[in-house]
């Protein structure tokens, strides 16, 4: 009877193979080469230094090549009066004279060049805010992603710590059964105590079942989080090189990066605001009228026959001028736009002194909570180690048989619960280092 319950306890022990062990640094460093996500923010902010590039040639003249090639099949008649020809023609008689021929061809060069575009005035400096604003989403996105594979990172260590007690728990129950059945059988306890030892027995398998689940579960989210495929083979292969006092002593002394937040959103919003600013004055701009340069040097062919490599029948043709072009109506539109980007403004001010004051309320409450789960911590460290110690008092007393099997089930629940506490400070702890940053 005790072989077979100490072989079915077996079962859930785990096979420990040769393998590298993944430090938070590692999976920090990882995710931030594999995550699809923050690759995506990354070819944004690519994207963003083209268009500014983009931006700039639109300052440069605008310089084309042109031609054309015409088969005119009905030439139309210009009326002139018909005394410029003849004398004798009534007043007010018109002749009509085509002054076209079949064929006509152009070729040349334009140029067209904006010497003043209210338009275009702050194009490139409005790409360049918005790819400054890409960069700190991107910066933001990287921050964000260390903050969840820390956070993941703990949480795998947590749970890998109450999987590997859960399983001592299951080793401990199974022998206390054993040693129950024996009494049973000797009549030393009752069937309610056998049962009761049995019931703690199978409740530990299952608490292990549901340890070894959580477990796989958050270390499916941690490779998930670095990029990697997330399988079977790479969840149960997947082995932490730091337990909780190694984790919490590289984060204490700052053995690892700061996690924590930074003022990348309010440099973000900064950003936000001044792009509003020169919006509004881009928008101010668009009363003034454009003045543009433009120009053509080209040819022309006229003949009322298909012969294009006719030297003499091409004609020089070409002009430069500038053109200026007033707003009147588009006048009423831009006041509008004017005043909408002026509230535009407004928003982004108050946004950028609401990010203000909330990063400094998180930052204060993150201090005192640190503080408060710093001392939550160590005295549920210290419960942890006392009710080992008597746990273990208690077993003594059992051995020599002064106390009952029930009363060492109850001195192992309140250990269990003890332990309970303990972890999750410790996890508490954790997520408060990671999310404030040790400075």
């Amino acid at each position: 009877m005790r072989r077979t319950i100490i072989l079915y306890a077996l079962l859930f022990s785990v096979t420990v193979s040769a393998q590298e062990s993944l430090t938070l640094e590692g999976a920090i460093q990882r995710a931030l080469a594999h995550s699809p996500a923050l690759n995506v923010e990354k070819m944004k902010n690519e994207a963003a230094s083209i268009e500014v590039e983009e931006s700039r040639l639109q300052h440069i003249p605008d310089i084309y090549l042109s031609g054309e090639m015409r088969r005119n099949l009905v030439i139309p008649a210009t009326p002139v009066p018909a005394h410029v020809f003849d004398s004798s023609a009534k007043e007010g008689e018109l002749m009509y004279l085509k002054f076209n021929t079949k064929y006509n061809s152009s070729a040349g060069i334009n140029l067209r060049f904006d010497l003043f575009n209210p338009e275009k005035i702050n194009q490139v400096a409005e790409k360049k805010h918005q790819q400054r604003i890409q960069k700190y989403d991107t910066e933001i996105s990287e921050e964000d992603l260390k903050e969840r594979v820390a956070l993941a990172y703990a949480e795998c260590v947590i749970a890998e710590e109450q999987k590997k007690l859960l399983r001592g728990d299951t080793t401990y129950y199974a022998e206390l059964l054993c040693n129950a059945r024996q009494l049973y059988l000797k009549e030393k306890i009752s069937l309610s105590g056998k049962n009761d030892t049995h019931r703690a027995y199978n409740e530990s398998v299952a608490a292990y079942l549901e340890a070894a689940k959580i477990a796989g579960d958050r270390k499916a989210e941690l490779i998930y989080l670095m990029g990697m495929d997330v399988t079977a083979a790479n969840v149960a292969s997947l082995s932490l090189a730091e337990d909780i006092p190694a984790l919490l002593g590289a984060l204490e002394m700052k053995a690892l990066p700061v996690y924590g937040l930074t003022p990348l959103e309010v440099l973000r919003q900064q950003e936000a605001v001044d792009l509003a600013s020169l919006r509004l004055k881009s928008a101010s701009w668009k009363y003034a009228p454009t003045v543009t340069l433009n120009g053509y040097y080209g040819t022309n062919y006229y003949n009322q026959e298909f012969t294009l490599f006719n030297n003499n029948l091409w004609r020089g043709s070409s002009y430069i001028g500038i053109s200026l072009r007033v707003p009147v109506t588009q006048s009423f539109s831009t006041s509008k736009e004017v005043s909408r980007l002026r509230l535009q403004q407004l928003m982004e001010q108050e946004n950028l002194r609401d990010i203000r004051n909330n990063r400094e309320k998180e930052r204060l409450n993150e201090l005192s909570l640190l503080q408060v789960r710093k001392e939550s911590y160590r005295l549920n460290r210290e419960n942890w180690e006392m009710s080992q110690q008597n746990e273990a008092a208690v077993l003594f007393q059992f051995e020599k048989g002064y106390i009952q099997q029930s009363d060492l089930l109850n001195e192992k629940m309140k250990m269990q619960q003890n332990r309970h506490r303990f972890l999750q400070s410790a996890y508490d702890l954790f997520s408060s280092l990671i999310l404030l940053g040790v400075e």
